[in-house]
């Protein structure tokens, strides 16, 4: 693994104001979904979480834009020898998103029952974005640039990122570790933690991905959210077409 992905690289805290908003302007760039049970790389392998979960629609095969898809093999190959990346999830149809959100919506709705609708919707927003496929503002999964992910070792165990996938606690926030060593020596566990969500972080970042705040998993390349935050005038990627067997 190069020097470059050492531990001293810290996570920054800070969050770009308008991450969740949708005023990047779209020029689509045609680039086709993969599936990544096709794609040719020894450091990537799937585990589409949401199939194993039987969650209604949900797609036997992670899809991706072909340039994030490239992007992430070339981030692997900067990992220690064995090491892969697991992908978790990547694009969803609307039904999904829909889904995912209505109950975590409706969770919300059953711990905050005297707050209005309002509020529900923005609680649930922190951590699950709206279903859209609005051409000017959809949801970053539905774009295929949207990529959930973790790592494991040569011994195919995934490495310790302090949570599981889709918690939805203060704990998944991407920079909760280096908050927290800030106030307070770190057990061994932590550190451990705290080192594997750096790496993934950099490895991905350094290649072009930007990272959802809230979640240790969730990175960004080409949807709007990726351009918000890159600081770029214009997204590459808008509702991705899918067709089973792409």
């Amino acid at each position: 693994m190069s020097k470059e992905y050492n531990s001293n690289r810290i996570i920054p805290e800070y969050v770009p104001p308008a991450i969740q908003q949708h005023e990047v302007h779209i020029e689509d760039n045609g680039e086709p979904l993969i599936s990544i049970s096709e794609y040719q790389s020894n450091y990537i392998v799937e585990d589409p979480m949401y199939y194993k979960w039987q969650l209604k629609g949900a797609l036997s095969h992670c899809y991706l834009r072909q340039s994030v898809l490239d992007l992430l093999a070339k981030a692997a190959r900067q990992l220690p020898k064995g090491y892969q990346f697991v992908i978790w999830d990547g694009y969803r149809p609307f039904d999904v998103q829909k889904e995912i959100y209505d109950q975590y919506f409706n969770k919300i709705q059953q711990q905050f029952p005297d707050h209005p609708s309002s509020v529900w919707h923005e609680k649930t927003k922190l951590f699950v974005s709206y279903p859209s496929i609005d051409e000017r503002k959809p949801a970053p999964h539905i774009t295929g640039g949207a990529v959930d992910l973790t790592i494991r070792n040569e011994k195919k165990q995934l490495l310790d990122f302090g949570t599981a996938f889709d918690d939805f606690t203060e704990k998944a926030n991407t920079a909760y570790f280096e908050k927290l060593a800030s106030g307070q020596k770190l057990s061994k566990q932590e550190q451990t933690i705290l080192e594997n969500r750096r790496l993934l972080y950099y490895l991905l970042k350094d290649v072009g991905f930007t990272n959802f705040h809230q979640e240790w998993w969730h990175f960004d390349y080409g949807d709007q959210w990726w351009a918000q935050q890159a600081g770029y005038a214009v997204a590459k990627y808008g509702v991705a077409p899918f067709k089973e067997g792409c």
